[in-house]
């Protein structure tokens, strides 16, 4: 399933379920949080963790026990922002992202312009 990863022995899930949750928890919309990600993941991926790990215990029926100060120095702890920590959970949220996106199959004929 690509709407889970278990990473450092924590489950994080994904999906739609944890977007609302990111979206609500931050306020804001899919777009700004898809570019944040590119231009200010120090920032947004410790949320989009902390908001992974807060679905995936909802789903559980468990109760989060961690802040995201916890996350931060886990993220400290194993190679900072661009450790392989960070960079399997940035893999892991891109995947459910493109998870059963249609493919565009329509053939698009091409036009010469002539001048």
């Amino acid at each position: 399933m690509v709407n889970k990863v278990t990473l450092l022995g924590l489950e994080f899930r994904l999906g739609i379920g944890f977007l609302n949750m990111l979206i609500e928890g931050t306020g804001k919309d899919l777009i700004t949080l898809g570019q944040e990600v590119q231009t200010n993941s120090p920032v947004i991926v410790p949320q989009m963790m902390y908001y992974a790990l807060a679905y995936a215990s909802r789903r559980n029926g468990t109760e989060l026990t961690m802040t995201i100060d916890d996350i931060y120095d886990m993220i400290d702890e194993n190679g900072g922002i661009l450790g392989s920590f960070s960079i399997e959970f940035q893999n892991a949220f891109m995947a459910s992202m493109n998870q059963d996106v249609p493919e565009d199959t329509s053939k698009k004929k091409a036009i010469s312009l002539k001048k």
